[in-house]
């Protein structure tokens, strides 16, 4: 199974914005903001950090030159517009581990002004999204494609194993033997799970009651670099089996 990754988005909870939530480094972003309103490709790549998000199923942009290749995906003319009509000290505050947000997470800088996340979507990058959603439901078994969207999936050594948001903070788990295509009947399906945030740092983990086991994907995050997902299945306090990802 092709190795997919989740889309983590850098997303703002503040709801305050004072004295402590004042831009860290105007300079870096109004000169974020010129380079944007210059349009210039070659040098709006040169600030962004890699490896650049995108909401899964889109895969990260890796480099600069998948940056450049896909530049028209990730801008337009409205984020331009949203980027170059801003203000550097009024529009842009400080999200602590986050970085620097534009609108409250519209778009994210870190403190030196490079570009670590957009949580604004292209009408070319929603239809490449939604056309990776579509042939994902192909490749999957027919009574799995009602999800409200993908979240993750990944192979271990013993399983395929993918988990599918529902709606309503429901997410759903199922794998498969790793020698079954998922296009074939899965051998466990538990509904009903949940989303836990660990810290303000980014790491979280999804949790599966089935019977007297649970089933618990985590995703951990050191620093920028985003480790592969772990699958641990417990019942009571015995762990029964521990299995990252494979690379």
């Amino acid at each position: 199974m092709k190795k997919l990754l989740l889309a983590v988005f850098l997303y703002a909870s503040v709801t305050a914005f004072g004295q402590d939530n004042a831009n860290p480094n105007p300079k870096a972003v109004a000169a974020f903001i010129a380079t944007v309103k210059q349009q210039d490709k070659q040098a709006i790549a040169d600030k962004v950090n890699y490896p650049f998000r995108r909401q899964y199923p889109l895969t990260a942009v890796n480099n600069k030159q998948e940056f450049l290749a896909r530049y028209n995906e990730i801008f337009d003319d409205s984020l331009v517009q949203i980027i170059t009509n801003s203000d550097p000290v009024k529009d842009w505050t400080s999200g602590g581990w986050r970085g620097i947000s534009l609108n409250r997470g519209q778009v994210w800088l870190d403190d030196n002004g490079k570009l670590i996340g957009i949580n604004y979507q292209t009408k070319a990058e929603a239809a490449k999204r939604a056309a990776l959603i579509e042939a994902d439901k192909r490749q999957i078994f027919p009574s799995l494609r009602d999800y409200k969207q993908p979240v993750l999936a990944f192979q271990t050594d013993k399983y395929k194993v993918r988990i599918d948001d529902m709606g309503n903070n429901n997410f759903r788990y199922t794998s498969w033997p790793v020698s079954v295509k998922t296009i074939d009947q899965p051998d466990m399906v538990i509904p009903d799970g949940k989303f836990i945030r660990e810290g303000s740092g980014g790491n979280h983990y999804f949790s599966f009651e089935n019977g007297a086991y649970t089933y618990k994907v985590e995703i951990t995050l050191i620093g920028k670099e985003k480790l592969p997902p772990t699958l641990t299945i417990t019942k009571g306090d015995e762990t029964i089996l521990i299995q990252k990802a494979r690379k």
